[in-house]
């Protein structure tokens, strides 16, 4: 795996875990609007990592498939391969 989709890769991995992490805390703390704030930054974050990991390496999952491309998403290299 090259150094920039590994780095990528590692990158939504550790913006996927924040986001978790602070769910839990919104779970305890509903109406904390900084880690609300935190957890929309994140998400944005996420989305954006994911959306640049699909456009050059593929899709992670079947929810990041385009529509005009449902089926061939398998003739890519999985992730982890």
């Amino acid at each position: 795996m090259n150094r920039e989709k590994h780095n990528l890769l590692a990158y939504i991995t550790q913006v996927s875990f924040a986001m978790d992490d602070t769910v839990l805390f919104l779970d305890t703390h509903p109406c904390d609007k900084d880690a609300l704030c935190y957890y929309n930054k994140l998400k944005k974050e996420r989305k954006e990592a994911v959306n640049e990991y699909t456009q050059k390496y593929g899709p992670l999952s079947k929810y990041d498939v385009p529509d005009s491309c449902y089926w061939e998403w398998v003739k890519d290299p999985w992730p982890w391969e």
